[in-house]
């Protein structure tokens, strides 16, 4: 699938940072909504999402050197479709390999946040948002998932 160029004015684009631990836990925030969420954060036009990402977890949590795994989805969606903007939005899932202790200080420095294993990723799958991201962690995670670029659609 080709992604098609939108004015920067009629596009949003968005970054969901699948942060891993050593154990295989994700990262999850329980603060800001009534479910638990993907960190995200919004990109600018022209910029590399994962350098983006990475100067936002320095700041955020204190994780200086994350490691980007080699799995990276984009989801771009059509006019038609977006439920959340009335734009196009693209979407680039990230996922980032953090230490055990990065994971603990992150909990305890923002509250609001947890470590989820995959076994209760999938039992609790309805209460994280957004949903899908679930089955492409667990491809990764389970080694599936092939390496490289994908498109989400």
């Amino acid at each position: 699938m080709t992604i098609q160029h939108v004015p920067d004015a009629q596009q949003d684009r968005r970054a969901l940072l699948l942060l891993i631990n050593d154990d295989r836990q994700l990262l999850l925030c329980g603060s800001c909504c009534d479910t638990w969420t993907i960190p995200s954060i919004h990109t600018g036009t022209g910029v590399e999402p994962a350098a983006q990402a990475r100067q936002h977890l320095a700041r955020t949590f204190g994780i200086s050197n994350p490691q980007l795994a080699e799995v990276r989805g984009v989801h771009t969606s059509g006019s038609d479709q977006t439920w959340e903007y009335e734009r196009i939005t693209e979407t680039h899932l990230l996922i980032y390999r953090i230490t055990n202790e990065d994971a603990r200080s992150a909990c305890d420095r923002e509250g609001g946040y947890s470590l989820w294993a995959l076994e209760k990723l999938r039992h609790r799958r309805r209460q994280v948002s957004p949903q899908g991201v679930i089955t492409f962690l667990a491809g990764f995670l389970e080694g599936w998932l092939p390496d490289g670029r994908h498109t989400l659609h």
